[in-house]
């Protein structure tokens, strides 16, 4: 089992995370995330991964929570789908936001200083 979004999830330790349960998830969910750079002319500023199912997760401190998982092209593994400050939500064939904006407004949102 993997984390997603590669680039930071070598911070977190599998290790940290106990699978309680999992359940598939019905065709055509996504889980959508932000670029974290402002693309370049023509990129897109955000992208989808299939959800495959749902995992109930706890936490090495006890705290519980629900997410994705979607499978890891390079291995097959199955991947928890954990925010790393980039992820915008969950789409759905019935369900659609404004994801460009959302990654937009995500972007500027982490650029920003903290007071």
């Amino acid at each position: 089992m993997q984390l997603t979004e590669g680039h930071e999830a070598e911070e977190l330790q599998v290790e940290e995370f106990t699978i309680l349960q999992i359940m598939p998830a019905l065709p055509g969910w996504g889980a959508v995330w932000g670029t974290r750079e402002e693309p370049a002319q023509g990129h897109p500023e955000y992208m989808t991964e299939p959800v495959v199912c749902w995992a109930l997760v706890e936490a090495r401190d006890g705290h519980r929570f629900v997410t994705a998982m979607a499978p890891d092209l390079e291995t097959s593994e199955l991947k928890l789908m954990l925010d790393m400050g980039n992820f915008l939500g969950y789409a759905t064939p019935a369900y659609s936001l404004d994801w460009k904006q959302l990654a937009s407004d995500k972007r500027t949102e982490n650029q920003t200083p903290l007071p």
